[in-house]
């Protein structure tokens, strides 16, 4: 009896084995028509961002709906390997795609639902259906994604099926694969995430967009730590590892962007111009754009404007910060001066958009983005004031201390521009309980700082062939992204003032002619009324010889040579340096840089300055390379595409629009433009190398100890804008600052103060790798002795003379 039911029992079991086989096999022949190839489950199909990187191939821009970074299995560590294996699959290596138990389970909860409720998926099927099928919560789809996982496991091994799914899966905030996530939240490659970091990017995994480091922290810490508890009792980690790792606080990164060199303004430049291209498929299409930016350069440029933007704001005193107090319950403040910090954890009163409520740390974190400036500080909110000390709340949710020292002397209250109140004796002249405040790290400590109201504008070109070389179009692209080299207009100052020279130089005047620089009243029709110009030492000279009065920067020599020389005629020969013609004052006014001009304008002019022999349009772009690393566009001003269009013109004409330059500017029209005689330019750079080499210039420009650099600074009235402009023959570099409302810098500051320090902090880095050289003089130019009160040529025996630089036809 027992063995006949033994037998029924085992008939059962073998027809309901077949008949499964046969339901299986009829359902993968009736589904296969309708399932995607798994051949389709290959990288180059997936949606590769815009990448945009230095000429020296470091990345300063990414730009895409995915940000993807693809990594092979021998690169991903064996902690982040773990930590998804415990948060999603840790059978992964032993399964064959599917695991029966979670299916069952799917299943029945499906059954009773109608819908798919949990996925029992394994890592196989979240790749193909990441890949290949929809999200739709269907059965069907179900049934689709098991097919497809045992075929994706027959076609692929482990290792690349593992490597497929950290590369694909989305975790928040565009970033697809583990790479691009670590990148994002902490501005890492994944072989430098400590252990709780790589749990925390395996916490976004189930549901990205809802639980993510950034979005949700609160509940993202919260899944790490369950799964930092799996790996423990996996026995994937060890207790000690995981109590360490769990007491680890998130430290995300404050940057908008992951880049090891800030260049935002340029990469966004870059992108908008490939769109203007290529259309808007360069968001996904691969393309690597390698820009014409040197990263030694940029990071030195960065440097020396925050070093002396950041003193120039601090001669100007302290501004007083915003205060939180009404915005923070009380008890909040007097929990966390006892060292609460639970009560960041607790309910808060105040409700978010959809009227839920918050916690007291999302509230808080919200205030937190009131700081503009958090690329360079980190911030907090003073929670304790005492005359020597003061407790704050840093923006990752920690305690912290501040003491004073004798270097907060600089931080006397300003009363305005000009005015200060007396030094600050102690914390309490500055600060208040709820102030919200910036700090940052000096030779690892941090001070209380604060974030200039002035502006920035720093570009640097070679003149040898236009290729821009820094790019910073403001002090900080995540407060204001406006580009002030190319979108701002200020007045150029005394800046312009070599162009005015040139023309004269141009139009038969000699550096040794002398005008009297004496007080005078012009009368203008083009201007409103009679004007009595003033140089701006206040002080008149007398006769002057054009080469002093260039170097001493004098005003009314500058509007004499101009109205000698005529307004429309000089007008003519400075549109040869890229000025346009209607956008010079028509009136006296322009002789002292009345005329509004973008930083990449005036970087431009003292570029055809440095090098008036071969006139260069900026450009910006080298090559843009597709997404398997094959050139699709390279600058036709570089040597090697020059002589190939030398030698087959008729392919400029056949792709015109293919290889036309990324110019930074329209171009000049260099047909209509007759060449810049090289021998009036020198004799301008002469004189602005001397300008350098004496004053207050020199004890600036000394520790440079180069004699093959020059320049001009300018300063606006009521120094509005200050400038420097200077150039090596290899590198031309024009610094602005200034403020965006057009308010004053203050007094006693001008070019000299501020963009001059700047210059020549980036030029110690810069002129390392410039040759030191001897400017050769151009053909057709000659020193004379001349008689240094007639400027006439004399004999050696004349005691009262000087070399100077003449044309030879003027000998």
């Amino acid at each position: 009896m027992i063995a006949r039911f033994i037998n029924w029992l085992l008939l059962v079991a073998l027809i309901g084995t077949l008949l499964s086989m046969i339901t299986i096999g009829t359902g993968y022949l009736v589904i296969k028509p309708s399932l995607p190839e798994i051949n389709s489950v290959d990288e180059d199909v997936l949606q590769i961002p815009l990448k945009v990187l230095t000429s020296d191939g470091v990345l300063i821009g990414e730009f895409g709906d995915q940000k993807r970074r693809t990594i092979k299995y021998k690169e991903i560590p064996q902690n982040l390997k773990n930590a998804f294996l415990a948060a999603e699959d840790d059978q992964f290596f032993e399964h064959g795609g599917i695991r029966i138990p979670s299916l069952i389970r799917a299943f029945y909860q499906m059954i009773q639902s109608g819908e798919i409720v949990s996925g029992g998926g394994t890592i196989t099927m979240q790749v193909v259906r990441g890949y290949l099928l929809s999200r739709e919560q269907k059965i069907i789809r179900k049934i689709k994604e098991i097919y497809l996982a045992f075929e994706l496991e027959s076609s692929l091994n482990k290792e690349e099926i593992f490597s497929l799914y950290l590369n694909t899966i989305f975790l928040g905030n565009r970033s697809y694969g583990v790479e691009a996530a670590a990148n994002k939240y902490f501005s890492k490659s994944i072989n430098e995430l400590t252990l709780a970091e790589s749990a925390l990017i395996a916490s976004s995994a189930q549901l990205p967009s809802r639980i993510n480091p950034i979005r949700s922290p609160d509940r993202a810490i919260i899944r790490r730590n369950w799964i930092l508890g799996r790996m423990f009792k996996l026995g994937y980690i060890g207790k000690a590892q995981f109590l360490i790792a769990k007491s680890e606080p998130i430290n995300l990164t404050q940057l908008d962007s992951s880049f090891s060199v800030d260049g935002r303004y340029i990469a966004e430049i870059t992108r908008q111009a490939m769109i203007d291209r290529y259309g808007l498929s360069v968001y996904k299409d691969g393309f690597s754009v390698v820009t014409t930016i040197d990263s030694r350069l940029q990071h030195a440029a960065l440097k020396s404007i925050a070093k002396n933007v950041y003193a120039y704001d601090k001669r100007h005193g302290w501004r007083e910060p915003t205060n939180l107090l009404s915005k923070i319950p009380e008890l909040i403040f007097k929990e966390l001066q006892i060292g609460n910090l639970d009560i960041l954890y607790e309910e808060s009163s105040t409700g978010d958009k959809l009227g839920m409520r918050q916690l007291n740390i999302s509230v808080i974190r919200d205030l937190f983005r009131e700081l503009v400036n958090l690329d360079k500080h980190s911030g907090g909110i003073v929670i304790d004031v005492k005359p020597e000390r003061v407790i704050y709340l840093d923006n990752t949710f920690q305690l912290e201390s501040l003491f004073w020292d004798d270097s907060y002397k600089w931080a006397r209250r300003r009363i305005n521009i000009n005015k200060l109140g007396p030094r600050p004796q102690n914390f309490y002249d500055i600060l208040r309980l709820g102030d919200l405040i910036y700090l940052s790290d000096l030779n690892g400590a941090l001070y209380l700082d604060q974030v200039p109201e002035a502006e920035v504008a720093f570009i640097s070109t070679d003149p040898s062939n236009g290729a821009i070389k820094t790019y910073i179009g403001g002090l900080n692209f995540s407060k204001s992204n406006f580009d002030r080299v190319r979108q701002s207009y200020p007045q150029a100052g005394s800046s312009f003032k070599p162009f005015i020279y040139a023309a004269a130089f141009a139009n038969g005047y000699k550096a040794s002619d002398k005008i009297n620089d004496a007080p005078i009243i012009f009368e203008d029709s083009n201007l409103e009324s009679s004007w009595r110009p003033e140089n701006y030492t206040g002080k008149f000279y007398g006769p002057i010889r054009l080469r002093e009065a260039l170097v001493q920067s004098i005003n009314l020599v500058s509007i004499k040579l101009l109205r000698e020389m005529g307004i429309p005629l000089t007008q003519n020969y400075l549109s040869k340096f890229g000025f346009s013609k209607s956008r010079l004052a028509p009136d006296l006014s322009l002789a002292l840089g009345s005329s509004s001009f973008s930083p990449a304008e005036m970087v431009r002019a003292y570029s055809i300055m440095a090098n008036s022999k071969d006139l260069k349009d900026l450009f910006f772009i080298e090559r843009v390379l597709d997404r398997n690393g094959k050139t699709i566009f390279q600058n036709p001003q570089t040597e090697n595409n020059k002589k190939n269009i030398d030698a087959f013109p008729w392919f400029q004409t056949q792709l015109t629009e293919e290889i036309k330059p990324f110019y930074l500017l329209p171009p000049m029209n260099k047909e209509s433009t007759e060449v810049i005689d090289p021998r009036i330019t020198f004799i301008t750079k002469d004189i602005l190398r001397e300008g350098l080499m004496r004053g207050s210039n020199r004890r600036k420009v000394q520790v440079l100890n180069r004699n093959d650099i020059a320049g001009k600074t300018g300063t606006t009235n009521n120094a509005i804008s200050t400038w420097f402009s200077g150039f090596h023959n290899n590198l031309a570099t024009t610094v602005w600052v200034g403020t965006d409302d057009f308010s004053s810098l203050g007094d006693n500051e001008y070019g000299s103060t501020i963009a001059l320090p700047a210059w020549v902090d980036f030029m110690k880095m810069a002129l390392v790798n410039l040759p030191e050289e001897d400017w050769k003089i151009p053909e057709g130019l000659s020193y004379v002795r001349v008689d240094r009160e007639t400027g006439k040529p004399v004999d050696e025996s004349s005691q009262n003379s000087y070399f100077e630089l003449s044309l030879d036809e003027d000998i």
